[in-house]
């Protein structure tokens, strides 16, 4: 449980302190404000991802399944490098803040949906009360919901011209 509120927390106090301390020169506008907190959820979540992948994939692999209910097996070795790859995504944007972004956002928000329904699955249909099966649920939904109201947010500042000052 901890694990999972102190990253979303870290994501929340990270963008929170670069909004603060923004030396930009649209720093504390709104939108350079949401293109600060986008950049966190995706490219500091894509970081997360990617250390939760090679958590998956490392040598406590197996200690990892156990703590979700699941059993150690290939799909596990899977799920790592999927994580790693949707948080590598994630990570680029910093540097690429156009359509890439929108594809990260995608990648964050069909990753992370599915593996809530898949834990919501193992609980109700199997019972699974396993803590990191239990407590990722939230992490797994609201991470990527931050991030598309972000990015749309984002996007229609670009649209009105209002965050033409800020890039």
């Amino acid at each position: 449980m901890a694990f999972f509120v102190v990253t979303f927390l870290g994501l929340v106090v990270g963008a929170l302190l670069h909004s603060l301390l923004d030396r930009a020169p649209a720093r504390r506008t709104r939108p350079r404000v949401v293109e600060l907190w986008l950049l966190w959820f995706v490219a500091g979540g894509g970081v997360l991802s990617m250390l939760g992948g090679l958590v998956h994939i490392g040598p406590y692999a197996p200690e990892v399944a156990d703590s979700i209910g699941f059993a150690h097996s290939a799909f596990q070795w899977e799920v790592g490098w999927a994580d790693i790859a949707v948080g590598l995504i994630g990570f680029l944007s910093i540097w690429n803040r156009g359509s890439f972004m929108n594809a990260a956002v995608i990648a964050v928000a069909v990753l992370y949906w599915g593996d809530a329904a898949g834990h919501v699955m193992q609980l109700a249909a199997h019972g699974n009360t396993a803590p990191n099966n239990v407590w990722t649920i939230p992490t797994d939904i609201l991470q990527p919901l931050v991030a598309v109201v972000l990015l749309v947010t984002y996007r229609r500042y670009q649209r009105s011209g209002l965050a033409a000052a800020v890039q």
